[in-house]
């Protein structure tokens, strides 16, 4: 049962990792234009 918590809290947190540096990319790449 808590390795399983550990589990979803692990793919949970990559999945938040991905979102937040997908954005940090995407604004990065935004910024020249304003």
């Amino acid at each position: 049962m808590l390795k399983r918590m550990i589990l979803t809290g692990a793919v949970e947190f990559m999945a938040f990792g991905l979102l937040s540096g997908a954005f940090v990319v995407w604004a990065v790449a935004l910024a020249p234009l304003r």
